[in-house]
């Protein structure tokens, strides 16, 4: 879980960072700009939800299991041998859960794969088309020939309008990314993770009703 939600947010960070074309004639700038913001709310948006997504997914339930376990220890102090009577049941709850678990983010995983290579797709539009625009522009602006360099930009204003209209379509792949097809896989991820951890934890509650019915049978005798 942490490699996709690291992947998903080194391609936003690339597309923030690097899409951005040099200097620009009007008025493709004020356009050029607005794709730029654009990109940062993205990136910042994208940076707290990932956050806050994966302490739900992964963290939660890892505690939840990890809590559960504690309960069953503390009871060792008070009946070593009724706790260690379930030994071989609470080691094989616990390793089913973590097997549960890893399913979970290899499922995920999977179903990002797709988002992620759409993703590095549009990025890529975004820094290569910016930089092939920018060395355009600069080109025609290393024109001394009023002529070819007229020429020139007629060229870059072309390049800049297809580049303008596959960006924002680009813009539009990775909101649709972080906005819907992202959450869409964290929801799922968290549904199972969630139920793995629900499970072992029921699981480890039936363990400490066998000790305590171990602890009473124990001070009968």
């Amino acid at each position: 879980m942490k490699f996709i939600i690291a992947t998903t947010v080194l391609c936003l960070c690339l597309a923030l960072g690097q899409a951005q074309p040099l200097t620009t004639p009007a008025p493709w700038s004020t356009q050029l700009s607005s794709l730029v913001d654009d990109m940062t709310q993205i990136g910042i948006d994208a940076g707290k939800t990932l956050v806050h997504q994966y302490e739900e997914i992964v963290v939660e339930p890892q505690q939840q299991l990890e809590q559960a376990v504690d309960k069953v220890e503390t009871r060792r102090e008070e009946s070593p041998e009724c706790v260690a009577a379930q030994d071989a049941e609470i080691v094989s709850i616990v390793d089913v859960a973590h097997d549960e678990l890893h399913v979970c983010g290899v499922t995920a995983a999977h179903d990002s794969a797709e988002i992620v290579s759409d993703v590095n797709a549009a990025t890529q539009q975004l820094v290569f088309g910016g930089y092939s625009l920018a060395k355009t522009y600069n080109k025609c602006q290393n024109y001394k020939n009023s002529v070819l360099k007229q020429s020139c930009m007629a060229k870059f204003y072309i390049q800049a309008t297809v580049y303008l209209v596959s960006a924002r379509s680009s813009v539009k792949t990775i909101k649709q990314s972080t906005n819907e097809r992202i959450p869409g896989v964290f929801v799922d991820s968290n549904a199972c993770t969630h139920l793995a951890s629900s499970k072992a934890v029921d699981a480890l509650d039936v363990v400490n009703t066998n000790i305590d019915s171990c602890i009473a049978r124990a001070r009968r005798h």
